[in-house]
C-alpha cells in the first residue's frame, strides 16, 4: 500500500499553521492535486466533518468523498476518504512547535484493489511528488 510521509519546517506558530490547515476554502491555494469541490464546501474542518472533493493523481481525476475523523487544535489533523474503485485514503497533517516555529508534516496512505502491483509504487511516487510541491506552497502561504 502506497505511503507518503513529508515534513518542513515554518517560522509560523503552530496555531497559524493549524489555521491554515482547516480552512478548507483556502485548499486551493497550496493542495496541487486539489481540482473542485463538489457540494458544500464547509468553512472550516472539525472532527465529523464531511465534504467531496475532486482531486488528480497521476493525470487521473477521481472524487473522494472525505470525513474528518481527529482535529485536535493545533496538533493534528486526521481524515480518511472514499474513492472510486473501492481506493481509501488517510491523509494526516501533525504540526508540531519547534525552537524556530513549527514543523509541519503531512502523511497520506492509499489502500485498496486498485493499488496493487506496479500500480501502487507509480501512486507512491506521484503523491510525494505532488504532496512535496503542496507543503512547500503550504509553508510559503504562512510567510
Amino acid at each position: 500500500m502506497p505511503k507518503v510521509s513529508v515534513s518542513a519546517e515554518t517560522s509560523a506558530a503552530p496555531e497559524a499553521v493549524w489555521e491554515l490547515a482547516v480552512n478548507l476554502p483556502r485548499v486551493a491555494e497550496w493542495n496541487s492535486m486539489h481540482e473542485s469541490f463538489t457540494g458544500e464546501v464547509p468553512e472550516t474542518l472539525a472532527e465529523g466533518t464531511t465534504y467531496k472533493q475532486k482531486v488528480k493523481l497521476m493525470g487521473m481525476p477521481a472524487e473522494m468523498a472525505w470525513r474528518v475523523t481527529a482535529a485536535q487544535a493545533p496538533a493534528l489533523l486526521e481524515q480518511h476518504g472514499d474513492g472510486p474503485m473501492g481506493v481509501k485514503s488517510s491523509h494526516r497533517f501533525v504540526i508540531e512547535p519547534t525552537d524556530a516555529g513549527t514543523k509541519v508534516t503531512i502523511e497520506m496512505e492509499f489502500n485498496g484493489p486498485a493499488l496493487n502491483g506496479p500500480m501502487a509504487s507509480m501512486v507512491e511516487k506521484t503523491a510525494r511528488t505532488s504532496t512535496g510541491k503542496s507543503l512547500e506552497t503550504f509553508t510559503k502561504l504562512l510567510g
